[in-house]
């Protein structure tokens, strides 16, 4: 059980978006890691930023790790595009860190990261691309994905998909070079 503050605290004085806060009420009631392979909230400090890639301020500034990707370690953070710009973190894009390395925006936005996460599978980040492979003859359902979907449906009006590599390839045009040419100086150091 994650509290409300703990998740909040990457965020610092930026709103956490409501759907986040409430998701980890749901991830609560049915478990950690208990709904879907490809998403669980956590409460993280910036850590595997800091050691994984760059402990710059202006490079930590700019994003907020907020859920784990993969068991092994991979891990999700909302980008700031512009920080010129109203803070509107449920609207940023969302960046997949391999554990290994890679660097994948995965989604324009929040919502469309639960409808990703819908496809019950851990992401395979290389450093060429980002997937989401379901095989059908290791595939083992995550206990509660009926009732995550159903609870997408209820309060967040999302619905499932099977395949995600439509809005991941939508998010990527949209962002990946943005996202690219921003991150590249704090890589070179």
């Amino acid at each position: 059980m994650i509290a409300p503050t703990d998740f909040a605290a990457p965020f610092g004085d930026l709103p956490v978006p409501d759907s986040l806060l409430a998701l980890l009420r749901f991830q609560d009631e049915i478990g950690y890691g208990n709904y879907s392979a490809a998403l669980t909230l956590t409460a993280d400090d910036h850590n595997g930023l800091r050691h994984g890639w760059s402990g710059d301020p202006a490079f930590l500034s700019r994003l907020i790790p907020f859920a784990r990707a993969t068991a092994s370690g991979s891990f999700y953070a909302l980008w700031n595009p512009d920080p010129s710009q109203p803070p509107m973190p449920d609207r940023w894009p969302v960046v997949a860190f391999g554990d290994e390395g890679g660097e994948w925006i995965v989604a324009r936005d929040v919502r469309e990261l639960l409808r990703v996460s819908t496809c019950d599978v851990e992401p395979r980040i290389d450093f060429d691309r980002i997937h989401y492979f379901r095989s059908e003859h290791h595939y083992r359902k995550s206990d509660g994905l009926d009732a995550y979907i159903e609870w997408l449906r209820e309060h967040l009006q999302i619905a499932p998909v099977d395949d995600p590599e439509a809005i991941l390839a939508a998010a990527q045009q949209e962002w990946q070079d943005d996202f690219e040419r921003w991150i590249e100086p704090f890589l070179q150091g």
